[in-house]
């Protein structure tokens, strides 16, 4: 049996030093808990989880890049799109009216012959197209309307693609057939400003 503590004179007897008590008969255990390592993470699993913050950034990034780039090519289809009917429209105008101002005293075949083969600067220039990139709502630029017009007015007077609209403009067509043959029916406008939205209206510049 265990032996019990020594009391020291006139006292209550002493409590046993802490962690010196055994228990049972047989002395099994010292009654010290022992210290429990910490455990360590597990390298596999921290490699896996750096792994799926790296996959998400990834992902992210990538979404965003797809995103800017479909927002950019929206952009790109519909600043085409805004720029080329209201241009051909537009240049279709012109052309008629360079061709009825025009003094020279050249047939009109010559007349009209010559604003095609010179289209760079007799038609398609940004001083001509402001006064319609000006009116026309919303407002354009005229720089990008003249890239838009030389795309519009057929390179040669001679190419195939410039033989219905040559013809309507030698045979004085009026200016909706004109229009009719350059933009509609090439496919550069779906449907054609009405009257009232024709920019050249409001100025008193009507042909």
């Amino acid at each position: 049996s265990a032996t019990p503590p020594s009391a020291a004179p006139g006292g209550p007897p002493r409590a046993p030093p802490r962690g010196s008590q055994h228990f049972g008969a047989q002395g099994e255990g010292s009654g010290r808990l022992a210290a429990q390592p910490l455990r360590q993470p597990d390298p596999s699993v921290v490699h896996d989880g750096h792994m799926t913050s790296n996959r998400r950034l990834l992902l992210v990034v990538a979404l965003c890049t797809v995103l800017a780039l479909t927002e950019a090519k929206e952009k790109k289809i519909k600043d085409r799109k805004d720029y080329l009917c209201p241009t051909c429209q537009s240049v279709a105008h012109l052309l008629v009216k360079l061709r009825k101002s025009d003094l020279s005293g050249n047939t009109t075949s010559e007349v009209v012959k010559d604003l095609i083969s010179a289209k760079d600067t007799k038609v398609c220039t940004a001083e001509l197209l402001k006064f319609y990139a000006d009116r026309v709502e919303p407002k354009l630029d005229a720089e990008k309307m003249a890239k838009k017009c030389k795309d519009i007015v057929p390179d040669n007077p001679n190419y195939k693609s410039a033989k219905d609209v040559l013809a309507a403009m030698v045979a004085k067509k009026p200016r909706s057939d004109i229009t009719k043959i350059l933009c509609l029916e090439s496919g550069r406008c779906d449907k054609l400003w009405s009257k009232s939205e024709e920019p050249w209206q409001n100025k008193g510049a009507e042909l």
